[in-house]
């Protein structure tokens, strides 16, 4: 179970309103940026206190950059060959700790790196004993100085050229669950982050050169001399802090405003080259900021900033981070493609499904990753419509506006490659590989909740998804938090669903295996008995047809599902099915049948096959009369061409 941080019942209900969360783990920051090394010297000032039940004996940081040091660790165990082709050449990237004190007292010496068995070398997990318990309810004060080397721009954090995206760039405490358990497990591939909220106070030392976009609101900016820059920035109720620095971003800025929401001052740091797509980037920010803020509550922060990695830094583009988002477009994106439209806005749900919730990205990924991949679907669609399919030629996209892609089925395909490798609630780095971490994390999930508002009612699912981050905002909920909030909001029990689609790895499949129709006829045989006995060799042909139609359950998940079967007259009938049991076999008299389809609402969109959702009872040969024809229009004009040619 994630952990919830203790805090008193009015700090516990100020933070359900939105307005502060309790403070865990409080921040102040000084950070020097050395462009020509790509690195940052740092000291860090930690207020932390105890919000467990137990007395506590040691102290657990995140050290996340030491996971780019070498091939040598769980990171780089799991990294494909361009990420580690990035990082070899000088790329790597660390983080070391000079100086470390708790309450004032040196604690370095004792410290020590905590290393999964497989990955003896590994150094993203340190533990500091302390040379006295932390009492429930205490709080302690932690010093720091450490040295940050930036790697070249590879997975959500990095450098390229004089661009810099500084994510996880600082010793960061691990969250200490109610009973008492550090939550500090190594920095694997797959996972991303779990913190505790506190107040974040940090000053960004740069040439003055360089354009400065964070986390929070900029306080101030100050003449540093030597041709620097001290820019301050502040933020209240958030669990991490990121910063970029790049001479050549432009600057963009609009007031989001909207009755019934607070406004935001919203900072849009752009490529020069794609400057060009502001106003689009501005309307996926409003719409983001409207429709979430509608649909989940309240954006509680006064700023916003999104920033657009340039070309050779797209890994630190695609992720989120409190108030600062970081996207990234093309410069030929035609607006049918809706790039980068939806990675704008899925980045943008995080601020409420990471930011605002803060669940565990380590034990339960979905949670953030596969809520916001389906809130992406719902706004996209609300906002744009159908999306055109397009592929890529040559590093363009070629659209094509005749084929629309259906959100969250089609844009979560991804899924129905493999359904069955792994239930979903493994932790990140538990997956049999890492797409199929992406597929689960993101599509199953989804899907499954698209699914889950198509049984309900849209209404009803707003409903209780509102209600759900609403109730939960700034507690680090998890997936038995998340199931119980749906259930009491949708007014049913939902748990035999999600144990179906999210806790098991049986896929969900259902089919139609046999459509006949046949005349009906009189029957035939031998009738009563002694002198009344009669012999019908064959039955007379009576009006109407009898048809009958199997569907099967291929997989197993079991859901109530619905078939329509079709007749020559024009009539359609509706038939409810269980699910239950792994076949049904439905038998009608009357016009001729010409084809049965199961779901044919496409209620049941985690459903892995659906070419097998429809059969007909005589095969409709006019498609492949059609490209039968064009196959033979091609062969005889290449023979003609060869002819000609001899």
């Amino acid at each position: 179970m994630a952990a919830v941080s203790a805090a008193p019942p009015a700090a516990a209900a100020e933070a359900r309103a939105g307005r502060r969360p309790p403070a865990v783990a409080s921040y102040v920051l000084r950070a020097r940026l050395d462009p020509g090394d790509h690195r940052v010297a740092g000291r860090e000032t930690l207020r932390w206190r105890n919000a467990s039940g137990a007395h506590v004996q040691e102290l657990c940081f995140h050290l996340y950059l030491n996971g780019f040091r070498s091939t040598a660790t769980a990171w780089t165990a799991h990294a494909d060959r361009e990420d580690l082709a990035t990082l070899a050449g000088g790329g790597w990237g660390w983080i070391e700790i000079e100086e470390l004190a708790v309450d004032g007292r040196d604690r370095l010496a004792g410290a020590r790196f905590d290393p999964p068995a497989a990955w003896p070398e590994d150094r993203t997990v340190m533990r500091v004993p302390l040379d006295r318990p932390v009492a429930p309810g205490e709080t302690v004060e932690v010093a720091a100085s450490f040295v940050a080397q930036l790697p070249r721009a590879v997975a959500r954090t990095g450098y390229r050229g004089d661009f810099h995206f500084v994510a996880q760039w600082f010793p960061k405490i691990a969250v200490l669950s109610p009973d008492g358990e550090w939550r500090c497990e190594p920095f694997h591939r797959n996972s991303e982050f779990f913190a505790d909220y506190g107040d974040y106070d940090v000053t960004l030392d740069v040439p003055r050169r360089f354009v400065v976009g964070a986390t929070g609101r900029r306080a101030s900016a100050e003449d540093a001399g030597d041709g620097r820059t001290l820019h301050r920035y502040v933020q209240e109720g958030v669990h991490d802090f990121a910063w970029t620095a790049w001479p050549e971003l432009v600057e963009s800025r609009f007031t989001f405003q909207e009755e019934g929401l607070p406004p935001v001052d919203v900072r849009m740091l752009l490529r020069p080259e794609t400057e060009r797509f502001a106003a689009r980037y501005a309307r996926a920010l409003s719409a983001g900021l409207s429709r979430f803020g509608a649909w989940f509550g309240p954006y509680p922060y006064s700023t916003l900033t999104m920033v657009d990695p340039p070309w050779g830094a797209e890994a630190a583009g695609g992720m989120e981070y409190p108030t600062l988002i970081a996207t990234g477009t093309r410069v030929f994106s035609p607006l049918v493609t809706l790039s980068p439209e939806s990675v704008t806005v899925h980045e943008l749900g995080h601020q409420w499904f990471y930011g605002l919730l803060a669940s565990d990205e380590v034990r339960e990924s979905f949670l953030d990753e596969g809520i916001t991949t389906y809130a992406t679907g719902k706004l996209l669609a609300e906002t744009y419509g159908p999306r055109a399919w397009s592929v890529r030629a040559f590093g363009l996209p070629v659209p094509f506006a005749e084929v629309r892609m259906e959100h969250l089925i089609d844009t979560s395909a991804r899924y129905f490659r493999d359904p069955s490798s792994d239930p979903i609630g493994r932790t990140a780095g538990g997956y049999l590989d890492h797409s199929a971490y992406r597929y689960l994390t993101y599509s199953k999930m989804s899907l499954a909740l698209g699914q889950l508002e198509r049984l309900l009612g849209s209404e009803t699912m707003e409903r209780a998804m509102r209600a759900f981050a609403e109730a939960w905002r700034f507690r680090h909920p998890t997936s038995a938090d998340f199931v119980r909030s749906l259930s009491r909001g949708a007014g049913q029990d939902l748990t035999g669903y999600f144990r179906q689609t999210l806790w098991s790895s049986e896929a969900l499949d259902y089919a139609v295996t046999t459509a006949e129709s046949r005349p009906r006829r009189a029957p035939a045989g031998v009738f009563g008995r002694g002198a009344e006995r009669t012999v019908e060799e064959r039955g007379e042909r009576l009006p109407g047809w009898e048809s009958e139609v199997v569907v099967r359950r291929l997989g197993g998940v079991t859901l109530p599902v619905h078939t329509d079967l079709v007749f020559a007259d024009g009539q359609r009938a509706r038939l409810r099915w269980d699910g239950r049991e792994r076949w049904v076999r439905f038998r009608v008299v009357g016009p001729k049948l010409l084809w049965a389809e199961v779901d044919p609402d496409e209620t049941m969109i985690l459903d892995v096959d659906r070419l097998n959702n429809s059969l007909r009872v005589e095969p409709d040969r006019r498609a492949s009369r059609r490209w039968g024809q064009r196959l033979r229009f091609w062969i005889q004009n290449t023979l003609e061409t060869f002819a000609a040619l001899a």
